[in-house]
């Protein structure tokens, strides 16, 4: 009796379980990584450069594993496939604490982090969603992908707390468990697609959660909220968005990779930084769910706009960093935060919507390629620029352009296909 009540709702257990993939396979590797930053560069013979080469040797590994990720998940299903991707991020964990004093192990442990990144993150996660849903996919996508937002939150202050009590293999260590403890609970609780259990995608009915295959009739079937429509694009359009993608991934993975570097290099403490990325994590939390709500109920476009306006103002106010200023810091990493939630939902619900029809599938995965190129090659780069300028300041001033540049594309993307909606109409 209980499970019965459970299966006819359950579309929240799945979203709950792209919550445990995102905080999983994004938030442990990437989104509340930087942390580990300031450890790794102090390290003898890894540096600067040799901490931005981690990174980007996670993020190169993530983008290889994003162009094979659609044999991937044909060889295995998305419950297998994720959790399996799990099991890679715990295994990378466990490198990184056996390794800390051997920069080539170091570089082994990323190989299996950016596996589990870039076969378990939001690629499988809009996989599920899409097929588990047919209204509010913003809100879904939101609530899922604040799974990675908790982890930004939660894991700075507890991985610097185990540094200084136990070191730095500890927190490494704890990070691999717990990676693997949530990719068994993962396993356990999900299903591939509502007709694994005799469902149909949730509908939005009042009252009601996914509906029995056979318990709906023509009186019952009009949901609550129509699904966005999948518009058809100009041949232009589409490489336009994949530039704009890879901006994106430039600022999000690499701009939320360097955070507490940034700090620390321009006189912050190490507490102090952390306490920045904890802040900017809190915020990418609320604005996940948030920005899926205001994308919604205002429209995709006038969201975007939105959250844009925050993300280039809060990289704007970190370029001031040099300041010393601890509330100016504060309010660009709070900024920054918020607005960078575009990178999980803004993607997620950009590539559902503006997918050509019968290219779904491919336009998610090309979405999310363009996003880790972009990530890789801005994971690379700080570190060498700031060896050569002596700053970071230089990288976040150049994120600073090409969030404009991302921003311009897709506002007048939607702009265009809006009016063409219209006219047609």
């Amino acid at each position: 009796m209980a499970f019965a009540k459970i299966k006819q709702h359950y579309e929240v257990v799945v979203a709950f379980c792209c919550f445990l993939i995102l905080f999983t396979n994004i938030g442990l590797p990437s989104t509340s990584f930087s942390v580990y930053q300031p450890y790794l560069v102090d390290l003898p013979g890894v540096g600067h450069s040799g901490g931005s080469i981690i990174v980007s040797v996670r993020t190169f590994v993530s983008l290889l594993a994003m162009l094979v990720v659609g044999r991937y998940y044909d060889l295995l299903d998305c419950r297998a496939g994720a959790c399996l991707a799990s099991v890679f991020v715990s295994i990378g964990f466990l490198l990184y604490s056996l390794n800390t004093g051997n920069f080539p192990g170091l570089c082994a442990a990323s190989v299996f982090t950016g596996l589990g990144y870039g076969l378990g993150g939001m690629i499988a996660s809009t996989m599920l969603i899409n097929r588990w849903f047919r209204v509010n996919v913003a809100t879904v996508a939101g609530v899922a992908a604040v799974g990675s937002g908790v982890a930004a939150v939660i894991i700075p202050n507890s991985a610097v707390a185990l540094i200084d009590a136990f070191g730095l293999s500890s927190a490494f260590a704890f990070e691999a468990a717990l990676a693997l403890v949530l990719g068994a609970v993962t396993f356990a609780l999900l299903r591939n697609d509502p007709r694994d259990l005799e469902l149909k995608p949730y509908e939005g009915k009042a009252g009601e959660g996914s509906q029995t295959a056979g318990s709906r009739n023509a009186g019952e079937d009009k949901p609550a909220r129509k699904r966005h429509a999948n518009r058809n694009l100009s041949p232009k359009a589409m490489p336009l968005l994949l530039v704009a993608m890879v901006a994106i991934g430039c600022a999000s993975v690499g701009g939320g990779n360097y955070l507490a570097v940034l700090f620390t290099s321009e006189g912050f403490s190490a507490e102090s930084a952390a306490a920045m990325v904890a802040i900017s994590g809190a915020c990418l939390t609320v604005a996940k769910l948030a920005s899926g709500v205001v994308f919604d109920r205002v429209g995709t476009r006038n969201g975007s706009i939105a959250f844009f306006a925050l993300y280039i103002g809060g990289t704007a106010i970190l370029c001031l960093s040099d300041m010393g200023n601890t509330g100016l810091a504060g309010a660009g990493a709070f900024m920054f935060g918020l607005g960078m939630s575009l990178g999980t939902v803004g993607i997620s619900v950009w590539s559902i919507e503006l997918a050509p029809r019968g290219k779904e599938t491919r336009t998610i995965k090309n979405f999310q390629v363009c996003y880790a190129l972009g990530g890789f090659i801005f994971t690379f780069l700080p570190g060498f620029l700031t060896e050569a300028f002596g700053t970071y300041l230089v990288s976040y001033a150049i994120l600073l352009a090409l969030l404009v540049v991302a921003a311009t594309i897709i506002i007048s993307v939607y702009a265009t296909t809006e009016k063409r909606a219209k006219e047609a109409a």
